[in-house]
């Protein structure tokens, strides 16, 4: 039985220790997600919508105009808008609130079994508490975080889907307890009270460090243990398990976190003008303040039929400032920011729903968790993208193997880069081509056997041993990659299939199933090794191995062990494999040099063509030795503080002294279409950085292979070198590439090492220092060199580095070079660098969901980032630019009136227009036609994937491969600039002169009509109103490059009909000023000749400018949407050389 101890530094509990787990007060299993009860909410409801600083700009706009000593407008008019949009956020935050409520609900009712009173009964999820025994059956999820102790499975595998927590569908293995897994069973009494000590709770889904005691022993619990809540039991009948944390601290629960805010450029851009444009608006409120005390102080005392009330000339300007402080504050409009989220929450569905970015061979479409960023994606200048599975398929393919005397494989792939893996479309996988009859001949023919040329000499415990034959070399080579891996086995009709979270090692041991080594069957440590001479079933001969422990891969280590004993001989094994960089360093000097050098040299050639090369090592273990280091390691893994470095002290101790078996060349071809998507982001002006852990030589041969390095580009080369011989190099190179300057494109290809010297800051305290980094003053040269060469460099392909290294250059670039960064990643090791680039695509591959989660958008491949950021980011550039720039030019055109007002109303700050003229101007007679045009505006209509290609589509082949040479547009922000923001801003205080002036003078000639009505200030207001309305229509139709029935109906019906109703139904059955005035307004010629005037003045105006510009100074955009409809929508033929 446990003893009862309290542990400080982590969590203990007590497995049937109810009472005793009731001290440490964890929290019930009850889970709530809501944000507000019915008290609360509303108060931090609005509380919430307080936190955006526009909404407290237009309610202190609201308590102005409340106040009637400075206020000329009803209090409602600007109540209302801010009513409504908070109203609009509160009762879609409440509902919101009340489905999750519901959700909860119905997840706390779910009932489970729970242990007690000697069986499993049925209770509902929320009353399970930390240390019950728990069973979940088949095809449920687990209520809590659960430390598996046994399962229906004989070999304690049980499977679970993740897809809650990770989006990953496919099924991965988790282990019960070894020390339990055949103690306890579902139908049978449970007597077990057990001492838990585990990790605080936190939000890492795939870390868990733990131990537990029974039978007076500690035993270490590990990730590969742990049940996470939220998970699903699949493919196993029943799980029994302890709860380990409930409620509020399972991962699941602490994983649901608020996502990173990232702000684009745009809406940064936007804030520096929106400072402008509110320094205008004080300026102008500044100059009718001054002009309304000089006014009162020549003319107030004869004037009191303005006001019941005189004030002194100062008072008087200071209210006047005010006053019109409230009349302009809709040259910042209060339904921008409702306009701007409808419209990228609908960009962002358009492009998740578009068939063009759909993965038939994931099954995924385009998914969208940032819509903040839409725009961004056109404005891409740097991307930085990792290789395997991300430009590759992260689908291996074992192609070759130097193991003593010979190499094994086919040359022909060495000789061509034509020769390439093929891929089976039904199965979705790379078929196995390698071909194993010469290895067998090797391995399993009873002649003599062909002696080494270098033969292995070792220690074995027992004396000295030589490896002296290839049969020995190679059955030790094979049974290295047959059993040093974390593969699981699955059988399916009786054929063994192997999974796991590297598809590097599953095509290892799968090579060597097919070889005729088969990792067979494993019962608690025992591994059965099943070895088939030349696929003979009557021939197996069973080997088995107790497995001691598996030394995990990392990218650190970059390499990974095992370490057996063979139950045949009793003597200890350790196999050791990984990156040549990592194990050779690690090789015993009594490895025969000349071997050594002749893997080089064939790990150079694999490189060369690209291939993902690792070397093969062992050792034998003597018996004093293992029994010590294993006692060392077993107390290690029972750490639950600093287990991590104490386990990786004792692997690097007993990996040295390593011998040399072999390398492997595996093949991960390149996705569809990545050479041609790299091309077209090349020519769209993006520079391309592949950052990969791979060597020089493969990472170059794949850049030259995916079109990033071509043969017309001067290339220079950095591998490791120390900080001064690297400074030199770098030096030489920017001397090279200075040379060629605007003759060739240049790329650069840079090891690890040398962006250690690049990277280093010497304030870091993590950064490991030595004496290369004293010389500070060289290391920031290195720095400035890199710099300089890198932005001049069309490709950069960073090799050798660590995930932290690409958080690190992605980081560099941006805060140096002021890019809009893109990074693009597949797996855990890219989350890093998703997260630092302004904008993080994942890729659905074959290593987890990590990156997906982390990114704010996710494709299935590559290739689908030529629509998601050269037609859709294009696209929402354009779009929200334009949509941003003319929401100011309409609020302008409609607000200055008010200002030149007040020189004809002795600035006492009458309004203009009627409250209610204002307060639906952006609310409803403007908000739509702006909408749909931003939706569906497009200045050249891109042919899809699918529809170029074909013969008659040779039109449409030719605008496709134009497309990237416009994207220049948002790369290089053509229309965002302050010239053409404030561009659009002198325009509409020019067309604002245009309606104010025209029905002004217009209606001095007195008699309005034959009964005697007089022009008055409402059929001036009307009038100039009535302009605006079409004004603001004509000018969105002449920037509309493409037109349909959406356009049509917004303008047409939403706008100006709208506006029609409302003038003919409000002006009669309303008793404002302005009662009646429009009947009589219709009955004039003065009402139509000064409405077709403006708005033709107006029209004429932009249209000319418009027809000279583009006649005149055409952007390259414009020249594509001519040759678009000329050549390819009316089907003309054209070639090339037309454009």
């Amino acid at each position: 039985m446990a003893q009862v101890s309290e542990v400080g530094s982590q969590r203990s509990l007590y497995v049937n220790g109810f009472e005793l787990n009731q001290l440490k007060k964890f929290p019930s299993n009850y889970v709530s997600t809501t944000k507000y009860n019915i008290i609360t909410f509303l108060p931090l409801s609005l509380l919430e919508q307080f936190k955006r600083l526009p909404n407290v700009y237009f309610l202190i706009i609201a308590v102005l105009q409340s106040i009637p000593q400075i206020s000329a407008l009803t209090s409602y008019t600007a109540i209302a808008p801010i009513c409504f949009v908070l109203a609009v956020s509160i009762i879609r935050d409440g509902f919101e609130d009340y489905l999750r409520y519901k959700a909860d609900k119905e997840t706390n009712s779910t009932e489970t079994g729970i242990y007690c009173n000697g069986k499993f009964e049925k209770k509902p999820f929320k009353d399970i508490e930390v240390g019950n025994i728990i069973c979940i059956e088949k095809d449920e999820a687990f209520p809590c975080d659960v430390v598996m102790l046994s399962n229906s499975s004989e070999n304690g595998i049980a499977y679970i889907e993740t897809s809650s927590l990770d989006g990953e569908k496919a099924l991965k293995p988790r282990l019960a307890l070894p020390i339990t897994m055949n103690t306890i069973k579902k139908d049978e009494f449970i007597r077990m009270f057990s001492l838990i000590e585990c990790d605080h709770p936190n939000a890492k889904i795939y870390e868990f460090k733990g131990t537990i005691e029974f039978n007076n022993q500690k035993h270490s619990i590990t990730k590969d243990n742990l049940l996470l809540a939220g998970a699903f039991l699949r493919n196993t009948k029943w799980a029994i398990g302890v709860a380990v944390y409930t409620g509020t601290e399972t991962k699941l629960r602490m994983n649901l976190m608020k996502r990173r805010y990232k702000q684009s450029q745009i809406e940064k851009i936007v804030n520096k003008y929106i400072i402008g444009i509110l320094a205008i608006q004080f300026s102008l409120c500044f100059i009718h303040a001054i002009l309304s005390g000089v006014w009162a102080s020549k003319y107030g005392d004869d004037s009191h039929y303005l006001d019941g009330n005189t004030y002194s000339p100062g008072l008087q300007g200071f209210l006047t400032y005010f006053t019109y402080f409230l009349l302009l504050n809709t040259m910042l409009p209060i339904s921008l920011i409702v306009s701007l989220e409808i419209l990228k929450l609908m960009q962002g569905y358009f492009m998740q729903q578009d068939l063009s970015m759909y993965s038939t061979i994931r099954d995924r479409p385009c998914k969208v968790s940032a819509f903040s960023l839409n725009e961004e994606l056109g404005m891409i200048q740097h991307i930085f993208s990792d290789k395997t599975g991300t430009l590759t398929r992260n689908r291996m393919e074992f192609k070759f193997c130097t193991v003593g005397n010979k190499m094994y494989g086919e040359r022909k792939f060495l000789l061509s880069r034509h020769f390439t893996s093929v891929v089976s479309k039904a199965t979705k996988a790379l078929i196995f081509t390698f071909n194993t009859k010469d290895i067998e001949n090797d391995l399993f023919t009873r002649e003599e056997s062909i002696p080494l040329v270098h033969p292995i000499t070792y220690d074995n415990g027992d004396g000295k041993e030589m490896v002296s034959t290839q049969q020995e070399l190679l059955d030790l080579f094979i049974k290295c990659m047959a059993l040093c891996h974390e593969c699981l086995i699955e059988e399916k009709d009786n054929e063994i299939n192997y999974i796991g979270q590297s598809p590097d090692e599953i095509v290892l041991v799968d090579c060597a199933h097919n070889i005729g080594y088969t990792y067979a069957k494993v019962k608690a440590s025992i591994i059965n090794l099943h070895k088939t001479p030349f696929g003979i079933n009557d021939q197996i001969e069973v080997l088995q191995f107790d497995k001691t422990c598996t030394l995990e891969f990392s990218s650190s280590r970059q390499r990974s062990s095992v370490l057996v004993t063979d139950l045949k001989t009793g003597k200890h094994i350790l196999f050791t494999k990984g990156a040549d960089t990592r194990i050779i360093p690690m090789l015993s000097p009594e490895n025969s040099k000349e071997y050594l050098e002749k893997i080089n040299k064939d790990l150079l050639m694999f490189s060369e063509r690209g291939y993902r090369t690792l070397v093969f090592t062992f050792k034998y273990i003597d018996d004093e030795y293992f029994e010590n280091w294993k006692s060392r390691y077993d107390k290690a893994c029972t750490l639950i503080e600093g287990r991590e470095a104490k386990v990786e002290e004792l692997s690097e101790e007993i990996e040295k002294g390593l011998f040399l078996l072999g390398c492997t060349a595996v093949e991960d071809a390149l996705q569809d279409e990545v050479p041609a998507t790299i091309q077209d982001l090349l020519r769209a002006g993006i520079n391309i950085w592949m950052l990969t852990g791979d060597k020089l030589e493969t990472a170059e041969n794949i850049g030259k292979t995916a079109s990033l390095i071509d043969e017309n580009m001067e290339v220079g080369r950095c591998p490791k070198m120390e900080l001064k011989k690297c400074y030199r190099n770098l030096k030489k190179i920017n001397k090279k590439f200075l040379s060629v300057k605007g003759q060739k494109e240049t790329a650069l290809v840079i090891e690890g090492n040398c962006l250690d010297f690049v990277l280093y800051n010497p304030n870091d305290p993590i950064v490991k220092k030595g004496s290369e980094y004293d010389d500070l003053e060289k290391v920031a040269k290195i720095r400035q060199l890199f710099l300089e060469i890198s932005l001049g460099c069309k490709t950069v392909i960073c090799c050798r580095v660590t995930p932290g290294q690409k958080q690190s250059i992605v980081k560099l670039m941006k805060q140096h070079t002021g890019s809009v960064t893109l990074s693009v990643g597949d797996g855990a090791n890219d989350v890093s660098m998703i997260l630092e680039a302004h904008i993080g695509v994942g890729i659905y591959g074959e290593e987890g969901m990590q990156a997906v989660q982390a990114s704010d958008y996710a494709i299935g491949e590559f290739r689908y980032l030529w629509e998601l950021l050269l037609v859709h980011g294009r696209f929402n550039y354009i779009r929200q630019s334009q949509m941003i720039m003319y929401f100011f030019y309409k609020n302008l055109i409609f607000t200055i009136p008010q200002f030149y007002y007040g020189f004809y109303c002795a600035y006492s700050g009458e309004t203009l227009y009627d409250d209610w003229y204002l307060t639906f101007y952006n609310m409803v007679f403007t908000a739509l036609p702006l909408i749909a045009r931003a939706l569906f505006e497009i200045d050249i209509k891109i042919p899809k994937r699918y529809e170029v290609g074909a013969t008659l589509a040779s039109g449409k082949d030719t605008l496709r491969k134009l497309i990237p040479i416009t994207y220049d547009v948002g790369r290089l922000n053509q229309i965002f600039t302050a010239k053409k923001f404030w561009g659009w801003l002198a325009n509409g205080f020019l067309h604002s002169v245009i309606i104010f002036f025209i029905p002004l003078y217009a209606s001095e000639e007195g008699i309005m009509t034959s009964k005697g009505y007089n022009y008055d200030h409402w059929t001036f207001a009307i009038t100039s109103f009535s302009s605006i309305i079409l004004i603001v229509n004509f000018k969105l139709g002449i920037n509309t490059n493409y037109w349909n029935l959406w356009h049509f109906l917004a303008m047409g019906i939403t706008s100006i009909l709208a506006y029609i109703v409302f003038i003919v139904i409000y002006d009669p059955f309303t008793s404002t000023p302005s009662n009646m005035t429009l009947y009589q307004l219709f009955a004039t010629q003065y009402f139509y000749i000064t409405i077709i005037t403006t708005t033709l003045f107006v029209v004429s105006l932009d249209g000319a400018w418009q027809w000279g510009r583009r006649l005149l100074f055409p952007t390259l955009s414009e020249k594509v949407m001519d040759y678009s409809r000329k050549i390819v929508y009316k089907n003309e033929k054209r070639s090339d050389d037309d454009f």
